[in-house]
């Protein structure tokens, strides 16, 4: 019987290639198999480029160190004209919150510490927390959890019982009592003044209250001419005021004449000095009033101060925000409403909405209770991205919301970090993460070191924003200024990134790519894909795949490929660099200007199921970037196992 003959199969094998472009951020979501082919499952020390092409983060540098011994918990640049002598020199300047001490020095036009420019302005300050400022009349206002401090461009001060605005509590009283109730006794205040209305024959005058401090002998005057009257006498528990002579009668009959000022001190003023947290709010989005809140000893409540006087709060403008057992944690605005977020838990609203308004001629901030959901874990990782405001919860990065749809209003509350919270809440130390928003960036930065940034300036996708993930960002404290980002350490540095070290075309320099002279690991993954068929073997063939990099005066990239059985392989070191004039290494001297980099792999790898190219650059003041990756393959048979 004849044998069969068998007719080899000469057809060429399919073979496909596959572009990885058009890049967006990070998504831990899943596994790195399933996710989108633009994403990337472990990108570090990246950040997205104006078009959304992933590029090295820029390194930081210290700028000025006070000591290991000085944490620094607040670093504050300064908005108006500095008049105190220490500080008249040129160059910005900062208040620095360092150790027990609050600073004021000079940084020159290359962001440089100017010699002999610091000067120390206060000492004792509490140590080791987190300090917050805010402008108002031209001046800079500090909470420290136990202070309450004013610098006006010449001195910084302890806001005092003597600095802090005296109200005018009565008027219009007659020397036995009576008249009208006028402004609401300052918290910050010990001090009060009653005006009387004179009868010409009255020694003895009776205060609006009793139990008036010992020791601190009330002062009188005549209101209009401002001459003083002669105290023979007080009765503290009675609270009256005795005078040598009685104080003539007004010239108008009726009028006010006579002004006495007392102190009567109470525990109110340690409810202001234990705050920690603020926001600036006032009717109609106008910016006149200052909230207060963060006070360990009374978490759940808050305080408003007057009109346009940051050392003013009547002790009638307060709220009990919700159940005392979670205190507020931060403060955000959004839409002409004062946001307020408490402590995550599960018996109580967490968003309580503040709306200003008019009542019987008085300023009202009324409270109403909003959406119930995830609560803040951070205090101070609020910050307004856009007009987004967000803060950080047990489950993610949120933003409350409000919307409209057929004349109702509809409150929501959105994610907006979904794709990196299987990462990011399980990262230890959420409570002490801080943040700040740069270059439309909402940087948030844990105390180990690691941030997770959200960028502004790409589209939300899914009501997400696309993230990034940084590390070796040693932050404290964190303080946007003009375009650059600075952060205060707990060892007692200030320090800046690098976004200044540019040519006169506004490249960035290579000696910006370091922190304080260290490398900064900078890595980029494609997804671990199956091109579409998991049951299919392939085969990268030497010619056919590419990487479009971008050209940077040194860029050396090492190319990694990791299949399905193992953990990665090294391949080949690449380089990507450009002839610049600003910044030439005779070393690696080229003639390539473009700023455009294509190099072909040519590297053949076999019978792999799942495929992922890694780009890793690990040298210092080299840049990196990428802007898409080509793999050409061919289907080599059915898998068997």
């Amino acid at each position: 019987m004849p044998k069969p003959i068998t007719v080899p199969d000469f057809s060429t094998a399919r073979s496909a290639t596959k572009n990885y472009r058009r890049f967006r951020g990070l998504d831990y979501s899943t596994d790195e198999t399933q996710i989108d082919d633009s994403r990337s499952p472990r990108a570090v020390n990246v950040i997205a480029d104006e078009g959304g092409a992933p590029e090295r983060r820029w390194g930081w540098r210290t700028v000025y160190d006070f000591g290991e011994n000085a944490c620094v918990s607040g670093v504050f640049p300064f908005e108006g004209e500095i008049t105190q002598a220490q500080g008249a020199a040129a160059g910005r300047a900062f208040l620095v919150h360092a150790g027990e001490r609050l600073y004021l020095l000079r940084l020159d036009a290359d962001y440089a510490y100017i010699e002999d420019s610091r000067t120390e302005l206060l000492d004792g300050l509490k140590s080791g927390g987190r300090s917050q400022g805010f402008y108002m009349n031209g001046k800079l206002y500090i909470l420290t959890g136990a202070d309450y401090i004013v610098f006006d461009g010449t001195a910084a001060k302890r806001v005092t019982d003597d600095d802090a605005y005296c109200p005018l509590t009565s008027y219009q009283r007659k020397p036995t009592g009576g008249g009208e109730a006028y402004e609401s006794v300052n918290m910050l205040c010990k001090w009060r003044k009653n005006r009387f209305v004179g009868d010409g024959s009255s020694t003895t005058y009776q205060l609006d209250v009793t139990d008036i401090d010992e020791g601190a002998t009330p002062a009188a005057s005549y209101f209009i001419t401002g001459e003083s009257i002669t105290v023979q006498s007080y009765d503290a528990e009675k609270g009256t005021v005795t005078f040598a002579s009685a104080p003539k009668a007004p010239e108008n009959a009726g009028t006010s004449n006579v002004e006495i000022k007392f102190a009567k001190t109470t525990e109110d003023r340690n409810k202001i000095l234990g705050c920690t947290i603020f926001a600036i709010y006032g009717l109609d989005g106008s910016s006149n009033r200052v909230f207060v809140s963060g006070n360990s000893a009374h978490g759940a409540s808050e305080w408003f101060s007057g009109l346009d006087d940051p050392t003013y709060f009547p002790d009638i403008n307060y709220s009990m925000v919700g159940s005392s057992d979670f205190p507020i944690m931060c403060y955000v605005k959004a839409q002409g409403e004062l946001l307020i977020i408490k402590r995550d838990n599960r018996q109580e609203g967490t968003i309580w909405h503040h709306t200003g308004s008019m009542v019987n001629d008085v300023a009202a901030f009324p409270l109403k209770e909003g959406v119930p959901g995830y609560g803040a874990a951070a205090r101070f990782s609020a910050a307004n991205l856009n007009d987004d405001p967000l803060y950080l919860s047990p489950r993610g990065v949120y933003a409350p919301t409000t919307t409209y749809y057929n004349n109702m209003q509809v409150r929501q509350l959105y994610c907006r970090s979904r794709r990196v919270n299987r990462r990011l809440c399980k990262e230890n130390g959420l409570a002490e993460a801080v943040s700040a928003v740069w270059r439309g960036w909402y940087v948030l930065v844990l105390p180990n070191g690691r941030a997770y940034v959200a960028d502004g300036n790409q589209d939300r996708a899914d009501n997400g924003y696309e993230w990034y993930y940084w590390e070796g960002i040693p932050a404290h404290v964190l303080r946007a200024d003009e375009q650059t980002l600075y952060f205060g350490t707990r060892d007692g540095r200030i320090c800046k990134f690098n976004d200044d070290l540019v040519t006169a075309e506004n490249e960035t320099l290579m000696r910006a790519y370091n922190d304080d002279g260290a490398a900064i690991h900078a890595e980029w993954a494609t997804k671990l894909d199956a091109m579409g068929d998991l049951s299919m073997l392939k085969t990268m063939p030497k010619r056919g795949s590419a990487l479009h990099l971008k050209s940077y005066a040194r860029s050396k990239i090492q190319l990694w490929i990791r299949t399905e059985t193992d953990s990665g392989k090294q391949y080949k070191t690449l380089l990507a660099d450009r002839l610049t004039f600003e910044d030439i290494d005779f070393a690696r001297f080229t003639f390539n200007t473009s700023v455009n980099t294509v190099i072909p792999l040519l590297i053949k790898k076999k019978k792999w199921k799942l495929i992922q190219i890694i780009l890793i650059s690990d040298a210092v003041n080299e840049g990196f970037g990428v802007y898409e990756i080509e793999l050409r393959y061919e289907e080599a048979g059915e898998a068997k196992k």
